[in-house]
């Protein structure tokens, strides 16, 4: 029997639920990353192709629609992601790529063509036709163009499902021609009993400092032998950038970023109010050192982790992109002159 697999999502199941006596043409599913959105849309993909009847509320999941969705291969569902994410896409497009040239992190104008080659034939099982994009902020911006030419004509008997964890960042015109759906990150009482029954150690822990993201915490777990060094040295009041920066060897700089803004989060946290959001474990560290900096230095700060962020993916130099950014971390707790 099928079931929603992430228990945090059966509040947005139910809005998805209610759409279904006046479906519109689009549906924008977002939220923060690890929730589970994607999956959350694709159950919503094969209940509305489903032909049986599980009374439940549910696809059925035995029906030949719900086999061949679950098989991949549901003649009136298409999945539309970057190639980067579509590993079978990635494996095919490998030979026409050159040398060293990493899969596309975009959806491309082609790739929503060739959507629209395939509505504007029938519908195979005389039902919906659905198109699932995920996720929405990667299409480039002729992309784009071309999805909001569809949602403005929505053709007979189709339905776009758009996830994303960036809603903010698609054309104000495609948002607008989406019924929202918002997933609201994952309450305690659902997702510890969730994370603890795959071994992972301290969910309550791991859930706060992914932001009540489960699926994120599962990850933040296996980067955590990279990440506890770092934090455990911040935590000990580290300033050295040379000496932080050798911790995060091995690192993907985007990574180091994003634990150093957790951290700077936590510690401007804990200078305005006391507590912390993240590092629960660092907790009383993060309150004593604190007082130490100014908070109007710690959120300058965040702002140029920001600006770090957005280029740490292809940094000139690793290393020295990471030691800079550790310096203007210890420059923190220098005194003002002046």
């Amino acid at each position: 029997m099928i079931e929603i697999e992430f228990p945090w999502l059966t509040a947005a199941w139910a809005q998805l639920e209610a759409r279904r006596g006046a479906l519109p043409h689009a549906l924008l599913i977002h939220g923060r990353p690890g929730l589970g959105k994607t999956a959350l849309a694709k159950l919503f993909a094969q209940h509305l192709l489903c032909e049986g009847s599980s009374g439940t509320g549910l696809p059925c999941g035995a029906c030949e629609a719900c086999l061949w969705f679950s098989q991949g291969n549901h003649p009136d569902f298409r999945l539309i992601q970057p190639e980067a994410l579509d590993e079978r896409a990635a494996d095919e497009a490998s030979g026409s790529r050159r040398d060293g040239e990493a899969a596309s992190r975009q959806i491309r104008v082609d790739q929503i063509r060739e959507v629209q080659g395939f509505l504007a034939i029938g519908t195979h099982r005389r039902g919906l036709r659905i198109v699932l994009i995920r996720p929405g902020e990667a299409m480039n911006p002729a992309a784009s163009n071309a999805l909001l030419k569809s949602l403005e004509e929505p053709p007979a008997n189709t339905v776009f499902l758009l996830v994303s964890s960036a809603p903010d960042r698609l054309f104000a015109t495609v948002r607008s021609r989406c019924q929202s759906i918002p997933v609201a990150p994952a309450s305690a009482a659902d997702a510890v009993p969730w994370l603890a029954s795959r071994k992972l150690a301290d969910p309550e822990a791991a859930l706060a400092y992914a932001g009540h993201a489960p699926l994120a915490a599962l990850e933040d777990a296996e980067e955590a032998p990279l990440r506890n060094p770092l934090v455990t040295e911040l935590a000990r009041g580290g300033h050295d950038a040379l000496a932080l920066a050798d911790l995060c060897r091995g690192a993907a700089p985007t990574r180091v970023v994003a634990w150093l803004q957790k951290w700077v989060a936590d510690l401007a946290l804990a200078s305005s109010a006391g507590r912390v959001r993240y590092h629960l474990r660092h907790a009383s560290a993060l309150r004593a050192l604190a007082p130490s900096v100014a908070l109007e230095r710690l959120v300058g700060f965040d702002r140029s982790l920001a600006e770090s962020a957005a280029i740490a993916q292809h940094p000139l130099n690793p290393r020295l992109f990471l030691e800079d950014m550790f310096l203007r971390y210890a420059q923190l707790w220098e005194p003002r002159h002046g």
